[in-house]
């Protein structure tokens, strides 16, 4: 394929050369630097210090005793730094001598901020992060999934980066989560952010299952275990690197690497148990009132049986068959870490077997990785990486289906009761015919086989010259399938009872070529500049098959091609992205920067014909409180670096959106069916990507000794060249309304990080991480266009939030009139995206040894449509508060169920149109997690042989409490799959989890 090759022609070129300026490096006398690390408060040993050889590419890590080594250290005079997340950086001068070993120890102190941290995501040049213009996010995987009860990457971000929304569709095990960083800033184009791992652009998304908000999610395949850390791309930083495809945020993973030059071998084990359980919710009954029939005593209802006619009876078919369950969670992973002189090496294996909380729900997913790096001398090092897994995830069907466990529970009627002998074939208190048997017989299932690999050459030929070349692949394979049994019940309906099959392969390959090279000057001892440039290739396929067979002779046999009727199709797409950056960074004195970058990014959606897309940059940086004037404050301001940056993003439409198409149709007029073609999409060739253009400026801080640190962050973000459907006549033909580029969308907000070392003593410490921010977003132009809906009971509207929800507004309650007059138009009731969301963690550590953590999240001011509510007391009417005339006060009888009237005229509204009652605030707040852990102490693993140096348990819960004034389930969840709603119509609602972990390291 000649995308393929492409991405071929540039590695081979790369690698050759690397390999000739590697066979030119010469070798010079070296010797050896070692050396301990200990905590400047407490003298203990500090492990995963990164001891590093500065202008050169030689580090090595301290162990568990805080010790390290480095090994071919040039003769001379040298800089040695150490680095930890933690911790103030340190920086130190060795004489080494040819053939001999140099004693050098550092003493680090606790610094809540470190402004000498290395940022590897959305920099070039200087990538410290006191010389980053704008801020890039970093959480440290191993530090949360020590104590947190994490299963996946999206646990790991869950509460932990301003500015980063999460959030489930449904309570599911394995379903999808919808992740907006700073908003959503596109209607047609998705707003989920791009994923890298390790440099390597990998398929990232939503995959649809068919039933509605039940979706499969690509980032589920990855093991929070694999990941060293993890960066974000929240604004203008990503505009040099990542270019016209990340308006919406890039999400940099960083897995674990090898420890060249630690000369030992590390292993992990960690193996956990849990459960996960909906049984704190009160599910709702279903009410009927007994009619003639059911009350008669051959009546096979056994509700009503003997009762007096219009009784109001009860039945919960959920409860009654037992169908929720608790979930089990089986979790094991296996790791090795380490290297030798000059290579590093690691291994990771995880599995996790888990069923959710109803019958068809399971999660399997099998992950092995391995990284390798080699340190060919001090000019060059080679990083390679490979992971691979499998993953089966089984959704049950739920949300707005007719097939779904709460669909057909929460629909029901008691009326349908039935003790007969024919009770199977009745609805029995379900809706239709699909009792617990035909709903846990559907079988959906997604299927993904997945490969990713990295490779990255860091090669410096002069201590002025640095370049890093990166190259990958992710390549995805899948077999979805839905499966409806043959039955004999009429379970399902129609044909479907005849056995259904549908099945669809799906290939989605990804590759990445990535150059950046820099070239460092230093002009006298105040000036520095830093000349980065490179190029960026990334090519994606995805290919589909489907293929349907209907009617089997029996179950065991349910291949299409047994099926009695078979259907199927296919398509594929292809898209390829080139990116031209350059960027200059200017220094001074090292505490004052100023970066000047542009990226030209061309993109095959748009033909060869079309202009490129040029993404300019601007930044600076200032550590004022480096600054000699600044130095009276410092007892109260210990640190303060001020920042400010501008940048240009985009992102690009779907292949083919810009391209006029037909479709294929047959015709037959000869009595020959021959194939021709119809109108399909009428494309623009004008089409161009949406450009944002974001300014965020502000400072992170230091006090009391820099055990209080604080960021904040002034973001607004402008997409222009909105990408919306322009209506046109249907009598053109085409089967779809041309995308143009016409209005534009604004999100501004604020964001604040706040970390607390409040105590920090040998046998006490006590640290406070806490975030919040906030949003304002708002379709401030749709270019010309009416509005139109978005989403549920959402709306496009000028001047309010993307899909804010609308309804015919309630004006006044009439009792005595019996009487609602509502508006006669549209209003907006209620906001789609929170405004103010925060969160705080508390983790406390006594003797060392116990380690407790607590982490409350909150989202404020916005709405979510209960539609199970709407549903069950407006169109089958399900529940007892409209069935019983006394539960509700009249006043709120009237507001929810009418009669409605416009307030101009006074004719008939329907409730369809007057759903304000059931767009309800859904602010909340949640004590998201909650644990303990107790690390073994060292005498007692001394006692085992000195072959096991750390074990630890931990008992973990997650989801522990909700507090909020939203009458359903759970005001997280979503039934829909786009991006534009937040609703709950028949939602499993997110499970309690509680889990037993236990850690050994030898």
């Amino acid at each position: 394929m000649s995308h393929r090759l492409s991405i071929t022609r540039w590695a081979a070129a790369v690698t050759s050369l690397v390999l000739a300026g590697s066979l030119g490096a010469q070798q010079a006398p070296t010797g050896t630097i070692s050396g301990k690390v200990i905590d400047a408060a407490t003298k203990l040993p500090i492990s995963d210090v990164r001891i590093s050889l500065v202008g050169t590419m030689l580090a090595a890590p301290t162990n568990k005793d805080g010790e390290y080594r480095l090994l071919n250290v040039r003769a001379g005079s040298v800089s040695v730094a150490a680095l930890r997340i933690g911790y103030k950086s340190v920086t130190q001068t060795a004489t080494v001598t040819a053939g001999t070993t140099t004693s050098l120890n550092f003493e680090m102190s606790t610094s809540a901020i470190n402004l000498s941290e290395v940022v590897v995501t959305g920099t070039a040049g200087n990538q410290e992060r006191k010389a980053q213009s704008a801020l890039v996010a970093s959480v440290t995987a191993a530090d949360i999934i020590k104590d947190a009860p994490v299963t996946n990457v999206a646990n790991l971000l869950q509460s932990r980066v301003p500015g980063v929304a999460l959030r489930s569709q449904s309570g599911t095990k394995g379903t999808a989560t919808q992740i907006r960083i700073r908003g959503a800033s596109s209607i047609n184009l998705s707003n989920q952010p791009r994923v890298f791992i390790d440099g390597v652009r990998v398929n990232e998304g939503i995959i649809g299952s068919g039933q509605s908000g039940q979706a499969y999610d690509r980032f589920n395949d990855l093991n929070p275990d694999e990941i060293e850390s993890i960066e974000v791309v929240k604004g203008p930083a990503a505009a040099t690197l990542y270019g016209a495809d990340a308006s919406a945020g890039v999400i940099q993973i960083i897995t674990k690497k090898g420890k060249a030059g630690s000369g030992n071998f590390q292993q992990t084990l960690r193996a956990e148990q849990g459960t996960s359980s909906v049984s704190y919710w009160d599910i709702p009954d279903n009410y009927a009132n007994c009619t003639a029939a059911t009350v008669a005593p051959t009546s096979t209802n056994p509700l009503c049986r003997g009762r007096a006619v219009g009784d109001l009876v009860s039945d919960n078919p959920l409860e009654r068959v037992g169908a929720f369950r608790d979930g089990t969670e089986r979790l094991v992973n296996y790791g090795i870490r380490g290297g030798g002189q000059n290579y590093g090496f690691a291994l990771n294996y995880g599995s996790d077997n888990s069923s959710g909380t109803l019958p068809n729900e399971s999660f399997n997913r099998y992950n092995l990785r391995t990284n390798a790096n080699y340190i060919a001398n001090s000019k060059l090092n080679f990083d390679i990486g490979l992971g691979l897994v499998q993953t089966a995830t089984r959704l049950p069907d739920n949300d707005n289906n007719i097939f779904g466990w709460l669909g057909g529970a929460l629909l029901g009627s008691p009326a349908t009761r039935n003790d007969g002998p024919n009770a199977g074939l009745s609805n029995n208190g379900w809706f239709s015919n699909r009792q617990f048997n035909a709903i846990n017989s559907v079988y959906r299932q997604l299927l993904s086989k997945r490969v990713t690999s990295s490779i990255t050459a860091n090669y410096a030929p002069t201590e002025w010259f640095t370049n890093r070349f990166t190259g990958g692949l992710d390549f995805a394979n899948d077999l979805q399938t839905s499966f409806f049994p043959r039955n004999d019940s009429l379970w399902y309906g129609g044909l479907t009872d005849g056995g259904s099959n549908a099945q669809t392969s799906r290939g989605a390959e990804r590759y990445t070529f990535d150059y950046l090279g820099n070239m460092k000057k230093q002009w006298g001892s105040d000036w520095e500049t830093n000349l980065s440039f490179g190029l960026q290739v990334i090519s994606t396929r995805n290919t589909n098959l489907n293929a349907t067979g209907i009617g089997f002779v029996t179950n065991a046999n349910n291949s299409i091609g047994s099926g009695s009727q078979t259907t199927g199709g296919g398509g594929f797409t292809e898209q390829r992205q080139y990116g031209y950056l350059g960027q200059l960074q200017i220094g001074n004195q090292n505490k004052r920067f100023l970066q000047v970058g542009v990226r030209i990014d061309r993109n095959s959606s748009f033909g060869d014909q079309a202009p490129s897309f040029v993404l300019p940059k601007i930044g600076g940086s200032w550590a004022i409180s480096e600054e000699s004037f600044f130095s009276p404050l410092s007892r109260f301001v210990n640190t303060l670096r001020l920042r400010a940056a501008y940048g240009t993003t985009g992102r690009s439409p779907n292949p083919g959106d810009a391209l006029t198409t037909l479709a294929a149709a047959s015709y037959n007029i000869t009595g020959t069916t021959l194939a021709g073609a119809v109108l399909g999409n009428p494309g623009n060739a004008d089409l161009k990507p949406e450009r944002g253009t974001e300014f965020e400026a502000g400072l992170d801080a230091g006090f009391f000794d820099n055990k209080v640190s604080t960021e904040v962050t002034f973001f607004r973000k402008t997409t222009q060249d909105l990408i919306i459907a322009r209506p046109i006549p249907p009598s053109l033909g085409f089967n779809a309304n041309p995308l143009a580029n016409l209005g534009s969308v604004l999100n501004q907000g604020v964001e604040v990080a706040v970390n607390v070392t409040a105590v920090n003593k040998r046998n006490v410490r006590w640290d406070v991480r806490g975030a919040a921010n906030t949003l304002r977003n708002e379709l401030t132009s749709l270019g010309g266009i009416s509005p139109f809906a978005l989403g549920g009971v959402g709306r496009a509207l000028e001047g309010q939030q993307l899909g804010v929800m609308v309804a015919k507004r309630v004006r006044s309650v009439d009792v005595a009139a019996n009487r609602v007059v509502v508006s006669d138009t549209l209003e907006p009731v209620g906001n789609l995206f929170p405004t103010l969301e925060w969160n705080i963690t508390n983790t406390l550590t006594l003797f060392k040894n116990l380690r407790i953590a607590a982490l409350l999240d909150a989202k404020r001011d916005f709405a979510v449509y209960n539609n199970t509510r709407f549903f069950r007391e407006t169109q089958l009417v399900r529940s007892n508060l409209r069935l019983d005339p006394t539960a509700l006060p009249a006043e709120e009888r009237l507001r929810r169920f009418g009669p409605f009237v416009s307030e101009a005229n006074g004719s008939a509204v329907p409730v369809n149109d007057a759903r304000e009652p059931y767009i309800e605030r859904g602010d909340f707040v949640r004590l998201r997690e909650l644990s303990a852990t107790y690390d073994v102490p060292r005498f007692l693993m001394d006692k085992l042989g000195k072959r096991v140096q750390g074990a630890s348990v931990t008992l973990a819960f997650q989801n522990v409490r909700l507090w909020s004034n939203f009458s359903g389930a759970d005001p997280e969840v979503n039934s829909q799959t786009g991006a534009f709603a937040r609703e709950d119509f028949l939602t499993a609602p997110l499970p309690r989890r509680s889990v037993l972990r236990f850690n050994l390291n030898f």
